[in-house]
């Protein structure tokens, strides 16, 4: 049973990819603690390059063993440290001054010094997790981690022979010196130690080679999905997707080490392009439809929540819209029940301002209008040529003639969608890749998901919504559980609450079956 839970920190917590530790895994972390579950870290940064280490995360870590295990903490105060021999010190420094090679080192204090090559310092090259660099060359203190840069192979070579018994977690050519059997394993027995605990009953999670030993000695070890080859060989798990989205929470919920949600759904909504319909196939995904049909079988009430028009609806296929109980258009400002439609407009002065602005940059857009057509305000092969790959259709060309507009739809880059951006700050504005789109103020994607919960007297925690876009991000956070698509978007992958596989894998149907929404 497992009841401790170790992990790196690096790209195993925290992602650098996204500057931030993962929302799944925050989530997992509050579940280990939930069930008693002693969590840890175990990373080879000194306490000085913990600063960079958001505090939302330390918050829910009981102990840290910090410089690949020299030291252990647990609420900021103290235990054991373990020194490097003073003599392989000094044997250490004098072979990188003699070689000129920059080093840094920790005292028992955990005090953090450097000495070096300045300007690597200053461009963020080295310390980059420290906030401030104290300078001062070794002099003879009691210190638990050495760390050298930028060795030649030869060099590293010779380092490692002048204590044959330590053991120097490297990344790259440069390294991390410790007391003689001070690893990472050595930290999972000192994270054992501190709460009475067996290595059979703590699981391990890591990414790098200096991970190894820690998941090996685990009772289970856990391998991110990108970790290193060894890394990979060392663990009994390796995660299915990256920690980004999710990876983490879905290994231990494989491994039963949490328990996942239970949701009792009432509403399913689905945006439409790279969510129901691929791009890549010009389609529907048949398991899609084969989902949508299982759903409706099972009584849910189905809802379509896109930013096309009704014209653009072209190619949407008839017996997928007559399985869906309302067809939400533009973004919220079009929405079809089976006996009514609701259409809100932009006001009028607003249209004027945009329109005027867009016509003064020579802006390509397409505005739509309450009977549901839409058009393109000038001819642009380029945008055309979008359109019909995406819809199979091309609005009709026509300038803006006063009409009441339902919505914009803007392609501006750079400076220009940032003037539009702010021009619009009084409507619902959403950014795309290469667009702006434009909605009356109080018409965004999850403010009309929520308006057509309402009618059906359900709650956001009724709701479990899919999508794959920047407009889709405020969907994702108002519904009970926001699913993202493995295709979808940095931002709308962050904002969800889980990420599944792509379109092209199947992803909307594989996350309806590991919920239990439907049956595989």
């Amino acid at each position: 049973m497992i009841k401790g839970a170790l992990f790196d920190i690096d790209n195993t917590l925290f992602s650098h990819r996204l500057g931030r530790v993962p929302k799944a895994t925050i989530k997992a972390l509050r579940k280990l603690r939930a069930k008693g579950i002693k969590t840890g870290i175990c990373t080879s940064r000194a306490i000085a390059e913990m600063s960079s280490i958001p505090s939302y995360l330390l918050d829910l870590i009981d102990c840290k063993i910090i410089g690949t295990g020299a030291i252990t903490m647990i609420d900021d105060k103290y235990f054991k440290s373990y020194t490097l021999d003073h003599e392989y010190v000094k044997a250490y420094v004098k072979y990188f001054k003699e070689n000129g090679l920059s080093y840094h080192y920790t005292d028992v204090n955990g005090d953090f010094f450097y000495w070096g090559n300045m300007e690597k310092v200053k461009s963020g090259q080295y310390l980059k997790h420290v906030k401030e660099a104290k300078i001062k060359e070794y002099e003879d203190e009691e210190i638990t981690n050495l760390f050298y840069y930028e060795a030649t192979p030869e060099q590293v070579k010779y380092i490692d022979s002048i204590n044959p018994d330590t053991v120097i977690s490297k990344w790259g050519t440069s390294g991390n010196i410790c007391a003689s059997l001070v690893d990472k394993s050595f930290g999972l027995l000192k994270f054992c130690q501190m709460y009475a605990l067996t290595p059979d009953e703590v699981l391990a999670a890591g990414d790098g080679i200096n991970d190894d030993v820690m998941l090996e000695m685990a009772g289970i070890g856990i391998a991110t999905d990108d970790a290193t080859d060894n890394t990979k060989k060392a663990a009994d798990y390796i995660m299915k997707k990256s920690i980004d989205d999710g990876g983490l929470y879905d290994a231990l919920v494989d491994l039963k080490v949490i328990e996942e949600d239970i949701y009792k759904p009432r509403m399913f909504v689905f945006d439409n392009d790279s969510t129901l319909f691929d791009h890549n196939i010009h389609k529907f995904r048949p398991s899609a439809l084969k989902a949508l049909k299982k759903l409706k079988e099972k009584g849910y009430v189905l809802v379509m929540n896109t930013s096309r028009s009704l014209a653009e609806m072209y190619n949407i296929p008839k017996n997928a819209l007559k399985l869906m109980d309302v067809v939400i258009l533009l973004n919220g400002a079009y929405i079809m029940y089976k006996d009514r439609t609701e259409i809100r407009f932009i006001e009028e002065k607003e249209i004027d301002k945009l329109v005027s602005f867009m016509d003064k940059h020579d802006l390509t857009y397409r505005y739509a209008l309450g009977d549901g057509a839409g058009y393109l305000n000038r001819e642009d092969r380029e945008h055309e040529a979008l359109f019909e790959r995406l819809y199979d259709m091309v609005p009709p060309i026509k300038h803006y003639e006063g009409e009441k507009v339902a919505q914009l739809l803007c392609y501006a880059e750079d400076e220009l969608r940032d003037k539009l951006l702010d021009l619009s700050v009084e409507e619902e504005n959403a950014v795309l890749k290469r667009a702006v789109e434009i909605s009356p103020a109080g018409c965004s994607k999850g403010q009309a998901m929520l308006r057509v919960a309402r009618e059906f007297g359900y709650i956001r925690q009724d709701i479990v919504a899919f999508g794959d876009s920047g407009n889709d991000i405020d969907m994702m956070e108002r519904a009970g559980l926001g699913i993202a698509m493995g295709n979808g978007s940095k931002e709308c992958r962050e904002a969800a609450d889980y990420v599944t596989e792509d379109i092209s894998d199947d992803g909307l149907y594989k996350a309806l079956v590991r919920f239990g929404f439907i049956e595989g």
